[in-house]
């Protein structure tokens, strides 16, 4: 069963010799910094083990003369799968261009969208869809703040032991303590190995130009 946050947190006070505690409401020192070391560990996880198991599947509807979306509230832009952006009536796969590709190709140009890009928080259809098309697409799930006594991580429950182990190098450094850059080096390797292990299949390439040649 996975641990909740608060397990959590007080397996990396008892590493350290810190007393554990009952809550993390109103924490204090060092539970209060804890908590922010298990999040900077844990959101370094999810960016670099991006395995099967922590990418979701989602869709989109676009509108006729509407170019920018927004995707699921757990994805970001940047966790894009970038060649699984599919419209799902002709299972067309869009390819990924520059923003500069409308410029150089129309901008006004409406039909189907076979092209897409990103900019800022959004994904941008071309041509300009002229009508409904579903869009389905993947990504990586981003983290959520780990805030509440109760609360899971995203993470199988395997690859726990690896963010106690960087959450414990980093509040080894804010004490102080003379083992902290050796606990450093373990979390560095165990997460080397744990990303070895969790790309079971080759990582999803890009189809069509590359972002940034406009081509």
């Amino acid at each position: 069963m996975p641990a909740t946050l608060l397990e959590l947190v007080n397996e990396v006070l008892r590493r350290t010799g810190q007393v554990e505690v009952s809550t993390l409401i109103n924490a204090r020192t060092p539970a209060a910094q804890t908590v922010d070391f298990m999040n900077d560990v844990y959101s370094e996880m999810l960016q670099k083990l991006k395995a099967d198991r922590l990418q979701k599947q989602a869709s989109l509807d676009t509108e006729n003369g509407t170019t920018a979306y927004t995707l699921a509230s757990d994805a970001e832009v940047n966790s894009l799968v970038s060649d699984s952006l599919q419209e799902t009536a002709s299972q067309s796969k869009l390819k990924h261009v520059d923003y500069t590709y409308p410029l150089q190709h129309g901008p006004d140009n409406t039909g189907q969208p076979d092209s897409f890009y990103t900019q800022g928080d959004s994904v941008y259809f071309y041509p300009v869809p002229d009508g409904a098309y579903t869009i389905a697409y993947q990504y990586f799930i981003k983290p959520s703040v780990l805030a509440n006594d109760a609360q899971n991580t995203e993470l199988p429950e395997a690859w726990e032991k690896v963010l106690i182990l960087g959450t414990q190098a980093r509040l080894e450094k804010f004490l102080g303590e003379s083992n902290a850059e050796g606990t450093y080096y373990l979390y560095r390797e165990a997460l080397v190995q744990l990303r070895a292990r969790s790309q079971n299949k080759p990582r999803h390439r890009m189809h069509g130009p590359y972002q940034g040649s406009g081509n």
